[in-house]
């Protein structure tokens, strides 16, 4: 009995380097696997051995892997094996060296057809979501140099969006090159639309969390603006994540989840200790808004200032109370 055998060679980032169909009797010799110009499947890999193992037919019709006595042996599932059925491979495939292999034959049942969505994708969608988080993120420079420094809008505006360009745009290629050195695409319009509503999210979302402390008077608030900010920066870097790599939804999901916790707390951590000796040291306020944005009792600034030179009156009479006293 003869079985027909599809067998791909993967490197190590799962790329096809090579496929084979190879024919595979019961009663002939068995296909040879490795190194050697005189093997059947030839696997280009340092840690495969010259003949590494090799693929045979069973009478009752079995496809049976065994390794040749090698160091490195067969990996499968993360363990160390000798011997293994084509049944007993996950997805069909099987580790030798650094190097996959994929097998299956023709009584292995195969997937459905799988509706291809990505040819025809629009990409309008992309587009959209990148241009209008382009332009928040202009709005946000250009509206923080008129709050700032209202006097010299534009050169503070042009400073405030290179310096983001340039910190968006590194963000940016990191995960394009990325996406090409693992998925051998270019992902440009996916990962930018990803970059810029992000980028907008996250900055709009301090703002619109610092202006509600002020008008509310609740510290709390800020907590809720920070947990909101890494939500923003775990969807995204899930969706970078997805898009430039291989990784299943759950380990895209978990880098997502750790990443920014572990972040911040570094942050939190290194900005505590930077200033746990210092006696002078005094947090950042928040913004300053107009006073009628408010909505908690406070003090306006008129009564502050009067009570402030009541205070300066009652001091200087008390020091002179002293003095008096002292020359006494």
């Amino acid at each position: 009995m003869d079985t027909v055998i599809l067998v791909d060679v993967l490197d190590a980032h799962r790329r096809m380097i090579s496929r084979q169909r190879l024919s595979l009797a019961a009663a002939g010799p068995p296909l040879v696997i490795g190194r050697d110009v005189g093997c059947d499947i030839i696997v280009n890999d340092p840690y495969a051995a010259a003949r590494h193992a090799e693929l045979s037919l069973e009478e009752d019709g079995t496809v049976r892997i065994t390794d040749l006595n090698t160091v490195n042996g067969l990996i499968l599932q993360g363990e160390r094996v000798r011997h293994a059925t084509l049944a007993d491979l996950e997805d069909g495939e099987v580790q030798i060296g650094h190097s996959h292999l994929r097998m299956r034959t023709s009584a292995d049942r195969l997937a459905p057809e799988r509706q291809d969505l990505e040819s025809l994708r629009s990409r309008h969608r992309e587009y959209g979501v990148g241009l209008a988080g382009g332009l928040l993120c202009i709005g946000f420079a250009g509206f923080q140099a008129w709050v700032g420094s209202p006097d010299d809008v534009p050169l503070t505006a042009a400073r405030n969006l290179l310096i983001g360009l340039a910190v968006l745009g590194a963000w940016l290629l990191l995960w394009v090159l990325l996406g090409r050195a693992v998925r051998s695409r270019w992902q440009w319009s996916r990962n930018a639309a990803v970059t810029a509503g992000a980028a907008a999210a996250a900055l709009w979302l301090a703002w619109i969390t610092d202006v509600t402390v002020f008008a509310t008077g609740i510290p709390r608030v800020t907590l809720a603006g920070v947990m909101l900010g890494i939500v923003t920066v775990g969807v995204a870097l899930y969706l970078h994540v997805r898009i430039a790599t291989r990784l299943r939804r759950p380990q895209a999901a978990v880098i997502a989840c750790v990443v920014p916790l572990v972040g911040i707390a570094a942050y939190a951590w290194f900005a505590s200790q930077q200033h746990a000796g210092d006696v002078n040291y005094i947090a950042a306020p928040g913004g300053i808004y107009p006073p009628t944005w408010s909505r908690h009792n406070g003090i306006r600034p008129e009564a502050f200032l009067d009570a402030s030179l009541e205070l300066r009156d009652v001091t200087d009479q008390m020091v002179a109370e002293d003095r008096l006293r002292a020359g006494k």
